[in-house]
């Protein structure tokens, strides 16, 4: 996790820069008394006349994998919430359809304590690939809604510690059990985006996933929030 969280800080910082670069280069003095704001920005926000719009982005931020620490047998510390970052790229088809893939690593959650009067512990970490269509609604000339639907192909690793069973002294083994499971299930989401120039985009999104772990004994829906920036250069 340390190091994805250096990468993200990079990409995010590299983003920044391009989107410092495009505003001077489209706008060399936007301090002078009686310059236009919008100076540089030409076509409005939604301006398709040259067809698809490709664009590629990076954001951070956290998720929550919400029912983690429901077990009714278990007593102990439970987090369930960390960092995540994703990678995405996507096109709009015009000013109201797109869609768009993404990489998301979702981050961990774990519990320490015990289940049914026994010592226990368990870790889990989550990623996924995601295809969405998106819609997209205009609010004002550089912001607008979006809203996304589609299925999420998550991967879930696991490690789980019990005493062992099997010795005639409780609590004297323990047991470390791994497990990797894979699914798919749907996924919603809705956000907005700013538009800092004609080719950065600076977006705010959630995102649900349900059913991680669908065929595991914690099945978890898992909520993501995140703050990004998206890049086109058309």
């Amino acid at each position: 996790m340390k190091y994805s969280r250096l990468l993200t800080a990079f990409c995010l910082s590299t983003l920044a820069s391009l989107a410092q670069a495009d505003w001077v280069v489209r706008n060399p003095l936007p301090m002078v008394i009686g310059s236009n704001p919008n100076a540089g920005y030409g076509n409005p926000i939604n301006d398709f006349s040259n067809g698809s719009k490709l664009y590629a982005g990076v954001s951070a931020g956290y998720s929550k994998q919400g029912d983690i620490c429901n077990d009714p047998f278990f007593t102990g510390t439970c987090s369930n919430g960390d960092l995540n970052w994703k990678v995405m790229a996507g096109a709009r088809f015009s000013p109201m359809f797109g869609a768009e893939i993404s990489y998301n690593e979702l981050g961990e959650s774990s519990m320490s304590g015990s289940q049914n009067g026994n010592p226990a512990a368990m870790r889990n970490e989550v990623s996924s690939i995601n295809l969405a269509g998106m819609g997209y609604m205009p609010i004002t000339p550089q912001l607008e809604g979006f809203g996304k639907a589609g299925v999420a192909f998550w991967k879930r690793d696991s490690e789980r510690t019990t005493p062992d069973t099997t010795t005639t002294i409780p609590n004297s083994k323990f047991i470390t059990e791994t497990s990797n499971d894979h699914g798919q299930s749907p996924l919603v989401g809705v956000g907005a985006q700013f538009r800092m120039s004609p080719n950065v985009h600076l977006r705010a999104e959630w995102e649900h996933t349900f059913n991680v772990g669908s065929d595991s004994n914690y099945e978890t829906d898992v909520d993501s929030y995140s703050v990004g920036l998206t890049y086109s250069t058309l």
